[in-house]
Protein backbone atom coordinates (compact mmCIF):
# COMPACT_ATOMS: atom_id res chain seq x y z
CA UNK A 1 0.00 0.00 0.00
CA UNK A 2 1.26 3.45 -0.80
CA UNK A 3 1.09 6.90 0.84
CA UNK A 4 -0.86 9.53 -1.27
CA UNK A 5 1.46 13.21 -0.53
CA UNK A 6 0.06 15.68 -0.58
CA UNK A 7 1.64 18.06 -3.41
CA UNK A 8 3.54 21.02 -1.48
CA UNK A 9 1.77 24.46 -2.74
CA UNK A 10 -1.27 23.54 -1.38
CA UNK A 11 0.00 24.29 2.31
CA UNK A 12 0.87 27.96 1.14
CA UNK A 13 -2.52 28.64 -0.85
CA UNK A 14 -5.11 31.35 0.90
CA UNK A 15 -8.66 32.50 -0.14
CA UNK A 16 -8.40 35.44 -2.83
CA UNK A 17 -8.18 38.85 -1.63
CA UNK A 18 -11.25 40.47 -1.92
CA UNK A 19 -12.23 42.15 -5.01
CA UNK A 20 -14.45 44.88 -6.81
CA UNK A 21 -16.66 45.04 -9.51
CA UNK A 22 -14.91 46.70 -13.02
CA UNK A 23 -17.41 48.41 -14.64
CA UNK A 24 -18.47 47.03 -18.43
CA UNK A 25 -17.16 49.47 -21.16
CA UNK A 26 -17.95 49.00 -24.84
CA UNK A 27 -15.61 50.66 -27.69
CA UNK A 28 -17.88 51.56 -30.55
CA UNK A 29 -17.35 52.83 -33.80
CA UNK A 30 -19.78 56.28 -34.79
CA UNK A 31 -20.87 55.23 -38.09
CA UNK A 32 -21.11 58.97 -39.61
CA UNK A 33 -17.85 60.30 -38.20
CA UNK A 34 -16.09 57.05 -38.47
CA UNK A 35 -14.96 58.01 -34.61
CA UNK A 36 -14.16 55.64 -31.79
CA UNK A 37 -16.22 56.26 -28.45
CA UNK A 38 -16.41 53.90 -25.31
CA UNK A 39 -19.76 53.53 -24.05
CA UNK A 40 -20.72 52.15 -20.66
CA UNK A 41 -23.19 49.25 -19.85
CA UNK A 42 -26.22 51.96 -20.04
CA UNK A 43 -25.11 53.51 -23.32
CA UNK A 44 -23.97 56.71 -22.31
CA UNK A 45 -20.64 57.76 -23.81
CA UNK A 46 -17.55 57.63 -21.28
CA UNK A 47 -14.49 60.25 -21.41
CA UNK A 48 -11.32 58.67 -20.95
CA UNK A 49 -9.57 61.52 -20.90
CA UNK A 50 -5.62 61.84 -21.37
CA UNK A 51 -4.92 60.33 -24.44
CA UNK A 52 -3.20 61.75 -27.29
CA UNK A 53 -1.19 60.84 -30.39
CA UNK A 54 1.95 61.47 -31.06
CA UNK A 55 4.95 60.67 -33.78
CA UNK A 56 8.58 59.96 -34.02
CA UNK A 57 10.72 59.51 -36.47
CA UNK A 58 14.72 59.37 -37.13
CA UNK A 59 15.90 60.87 -39.99
CA UNK A 60 19.67 59.90 -41.21
CA UNK A 61 22.00 62.31 -43.50
CA UNK A 62 25.05 61.14 -44.80
CA UNK A 63 27.38 62.93 -46.97
CA UNK A 64 30.62 62.01 -49.20
CA UNK A 65 33.12 63.85 -50.77
CA UNK A 66 34.36 64.20 -54.17
CA UNK A 67 32.84 63.25 -57.39
CA UNK A 68 32.79 59.46 -56.85
CA UNK A 69 35.62 59.58 -59.75
CA UNK A 70 37.96 57.72 -57.19
CA UNK A 71 38.63 57.42 -53.63
CA UNK A 72 39.45 60.32 -50.99
CA UNK A 73 37.97 62.33 -48.10
CA UNK A 74 36.00 61.70 -45.14
CA UNK A 75 32.59 60.87 -44.56
CA UNK A 76 29.93 62.37 -42.04
CA UNK A 77 26.54 60.45 -40.85
CA UNK A 78 24.36 62.49 -38.73
CA UNK A 79 20.61 61.82 -37.65
CA UNK A 80 18.22 64.40 -36.47
CA UNK A 81 14.98 62.94 -34.10
CA UNK A 82 12.09 64.69 -34.53
CA UNK A 83 8.86 64.11 -31.84
CA UNK A 84 5.75 65.65 -32.13
CA UNK A 85 3.14 65.32 -29.52
CA UNK A 86 -0.50 66.82 -29.73
CA UNK A 87 -1.80 68.47 -26.76
CA UNK A 88 -4.99 66.81 -25.41
CA UNK A 89 -7.63 67.93 -23.39
CA UNK A 90 -8.36 66.13 -20.38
Amino acid sequence: MTQMLTPWGTGRMMPYAATVAVPHFTPVIDAGTQIAAIVDGHGRTVELGGHGTSTSGLTPTATTPGDGSGPGGATDTDSHESYDQDRSSG
